[in-house]
């Protein structure tokens, strides 16, 4: 999807790095837990910003996003990138299904995958993304194998499906790879050391340009918060 396909009703994009910080201090506050409102919005969020942080790195170009307001129905989150290093009008945007696999999940991964955004009822397209967060400790197969067993339980699969979690019981270092629908984009990485390598560049502001075409312009003045909207700041 590019821009000349998007509403203008959310303007406002982040970077990865603005999103974690200030959910791990609305977490650190009590702001953000199990028991609050907007508890699993604002996880699905932080897991897609580790996933970009990983990207980023993978790819050496900056990528943006916004949380989606549930009245949308989805995606869960959008993010976006300009097709090349250097700005130009063409802003491609992926729409992001996040789903986490834990303790209350007792079923195989692909199983579970299956069961859930992978659902015959869902029929997400090629251009929406599943995310899927690890948050358990469990035995993975082999990610051939994942990709394998997926073909064969449902080749009319349409969505890339991405598994991340952490790799390391202590340190915040994620492990993320693509399984479907090829084994691509396998990057293990600290997510800590790659936000201070990163410094604050603002937001992203999609406005309407010529022949009405929205355009996005970077702003490091303007001040805004990613959980705003949900009263968290």
């Amino acid at each position: 999807m590019t821009n000349s396909n998007l509403s203008l009703t959310n303007k406002i994009w982040f970077s990865p790095v603005n999103v974690i910080y200030p959910f791990k201090k609305l977490e650190s506050e009590g702001k953000i837990a199990p028991d609050k409102k907007h508890y699993r919005k604002c996880c699905e969020a932080f897991i897609a910003a580790i996933s970009l942080v990983g990207v980023i790195k993978m790819l050496g170009r900056e990528f943006w996003m916004q949380i989606v307001d549930d009245s949308e129905g989805s995606p869960d989150v959008r993010t976006g990138c300009y097709e090349k290093k250097i700005r130009d009008n063409d802003f491609a945007i992926v729409d992001v299904e996040v789903v986490t696999y834990d303790i209350n999940s007792p079923e195989n991964l692909v199983d579970f995958l299956l069961r859930t955004k992978l659902s015959s009822t869902k029929g997400y397209d090629n251009l929406t993304t599943i995310l899927c967060h690890i948050n358990k400790i469990t035995n993975v197969p082999d990610v051939l194998e994942l990709n394998r067993q997926l073909l064969a339980k449902n080749p009319k699969i349409k969505s890339p499906v991405v598994i991340i979690g952490k790799s390391d019981p202590v340190k915040e270092i994620y492990r993320m790879v693509q399984i479907f629908p090829t084994v691509d984009l396998d990057i293990t990485f600290d997510v800590i050391t790659e936000c201070k390598a990163r410094t604050y560049n603002g937001v992203l502001v999609l406005s309407k340009g010529t022949n009405r075409i929205p355009e996005f312009k970077s702003n490091q003045d303007e001040k805004h918060y990613p959980f705003e909207d949900m009263g968290l700041v």
